[in-house]
């Protein structure tokens, strides 16, 4: 809900925007789970009519992959990105779970899976589901090489100027949470 002084005249009046359909675009780190805690235990049970679609993108940069060394020929090369593919989708299935886990209003979600540019991806799939807003998680900061840990989600960084310029409805980035690293 949204408060705001429309004039020094007029006492606060309070403008309730509403959203019937929201993209939340999340793949495991720690900044997209701030963006599901964000839509499933803050917006969703506000507005339990909305319809959410949760989206996890995985970069088509990974389709380049190739080895002149192991790979080598084309059925090779093509079992090889199946196989990616299959356990990219296995990673999908598995945090998917953990989100209706966390969150049992998730489980009248839409969960999709995409391969492909990130940014290009999520205007497509706002525009194609007719969303009014999307859902993403902050920005995180870069670990040092010399400081990095292993942790769960897809690692692939997101152009957000690419991506406003694209956008066809408002977007919503969750708040940082320190705690959360």
């Amino acid at each position: 809900m949204l408060v705001a002084h429309l004039s020094a005249d007029n006492p606060p009046k309070t403008l309730k925007i509403m959203f019937t359909s929201l993209l939340l675009c999340t793949h495991g780190t720690a900044g997209a789970k701030q963006a599901e805690h964000l839509v499933f235990a803050d917006l969703y049970p506000k507005n339990p009519e909305i319809s959410v679609t949760v989206l996890t993108i995985i970069d088509q940069d990974w389709q380049g992959m190739t080895g002149d060394d192991w790979l080598n020929s084309s059925h090779t090369h093509t079992t090889f990105l199946d196989h990616v593919q299959k356990q990219m989708q296995e990673e999908n299935e598995e945090d998917w779970q953990r989100i209706r886990k966390q969150y049992p209003s998730a489980k009248k979600a839409l969960f999709v899976g995409m391969v492909g540019p990130i940014e290009e991806t999520i205007a497509a799939q706002a525009r194609q589901r007719n969303c009014d807003l999307i859902v993403i998680g902050p920005q995180r900061e870069s670990k040092r090489l010399f400081n990095l840990t292993m942790e769960k989600g897809l690692r692939s960084r997101m152009n957000t100027i690419a991506l406003h310029k694209i956008l066809p409805c408002p977007l919503l980035v969750a708040p940082l949470n320190a705690d959360a690293d």
